[in-house]
């Protein structure tokens, strides 16, 4: 078969990008479409000499800065790529890849993140995050956030299967598109981690300094507890982050891999606040034989053993953190049990889930059009 993997915007190696990289060691020879490709971001990774299809939007001034701000173009560029001479598509989708354009004669299946956050459950910190949220601009960025959600709905239906990262996910596609979803879990690789037999007394944060992964929130938290606490990544909260850090708190900015596996290797516990649609981090800490201490709504409750491989608090305030790592302080959790849960989530079983998935759509039937009445173009 010939077959297209459809990305969204390649600016770094991150989850999505991790996940490009698996599905490119089960299909080698696939062709890769994306928004827009910064190569320079790659080096050093496995997507470093990769060769990418792009659209228009490639040709923007300054569009590495700025592509964020494009989310109401990115429905019309998405649907320029031409993957029309593909037997198979497998679109990547966190906003718009899964609204690629194909045919009757092509199997099109997604591998859905969430659908397009922005403009559904996440709308309020989109807004924030790039300034939209006053007055006037806020009435006419809600008008074209609406626009998008229809978009979206339309374009859901344009893939004969979807996959999503998690049961929580599959509940957001069932309430946004009214379709149903397989769950499989995104590929991480644990192997890369061994786990300190003397773990270190610092609590860990790893991110992206977005608003809604509530950073600035467990900063705060730690300055009262007085703890130390380090945290990397990079985003535009850093400097926020970075004013409002005490003395206990270390804020490291981006790390390569060699680092933050060290770090993860003997953090005393990892921290998360956001509701995330799964939290690849998270996996990687308990691989680690880090305990996880995390807000336990959404990824992390599908992912952290509450009580076995760490604690999961059920309000997202500095109050509920604040208990939560007080029992920790108090509690003695085996690393061994973290390790033995994060191997669930291994990349050698994502690559078999995803090809017993992609076996049981193409033996089904050659071209199978789904109840829900997807499109053709």
């Amino acid at each position: 078969m010939k077959i297209a993997i459809v990305h969204e915007w390649l600016s770094a190696f991150g989850g999505s990008e991790r996940l490009l990289a698996q599905l490119l060691r089960l299909f080698p020879h696939a062709d890769v479409f994306a928004l827009t490709y910064f190569p320079a971001n790659f080096q050093n990774t496995e997507l470093a000499q990769l060769r990418v299809q792009t659209t228009f939007m490639q040709k923007i001034p300054h569009i590495e800065r700025h592509y964020r701000k494009l989310l109401p173009i990115m429905p019309f560029a998405i649907e320029t790529l031409d993957v029309s001479e593909y037997d198979l598509v497998i679109s990547l989708s966190h906003a718009v890849a899964h609204g690629v354009k194909t045919h009757k004669q092509q199997s099109h299946i997604s591998y859905i993140s969430t659908p397009m956050r922005y403009a559904w459950h996440m709308r309020d910190d989109y807004l924030k995050l790039h300034h939209l949220d006053k007055s006037i601009i806020r009435l006419a960025a809600n008008g074209t956030l609406s626009l998008l959600r229809r978009w979206d709905t339309c374009a859901s239906v344009r893939s004969d299967s979807l996959i999503a990262n998690s049961a929580w996910t599959a509940g957001h596609i069932r309430k946004a598109w009214a379709r149903d979803s397989q769950v499989i879990y995104p590929a991480v690789d644990v192997d890369r981690f061994t786990p300190a037999a003397d773990r270190g007394n610092f609590y860990l944060l790893v991110c992206r300094l977005v608003p809604y992964k509530l950073a600035a929130e467990i900063v705060k938290t730690f300055n009262i507890l007085k703890l130390p606490l380090v945290i990397v990544g990079d985003g535009p909260d850093l400097q926020k982050i970075q004013r409002l850090a005490e003395a206990n708190v270390r804020v490291m900015g981006y790390q390569p891999d060699a680092v933050v596996t060290e770090l993860m290797n003997h953090a005393k516990a990892f921290v998360y606040m956001a509701t995330e649609d799964f939290g690849i981090a998270m996996v990687e800490a308990q691989a680690a034989g880090c305990p996880v201490i995390a807000y336990g709504i959404g990824g992390a409750s599908e992912i952290v053993l509450d009580g076995e491989t760490g604690l999961l608090f059920q309000e997202q305030t500095s109050h509920s953190l604040i208990e939560a790592v007080l029992q920790f302080q108090n509690m003695k959790l085996n690393s061994e049990a973290a390790s033995i849960n994060a191997a669930r989530f291994s990349s050698e079983r994502f690559r078999n889930e995803f090809s017993a998935h992609l076996d049981s759509v193409t033996k089904a039937s050659t071209r199978r059009v789904p109840s829900q009445g997807r499109q053709t173009e």
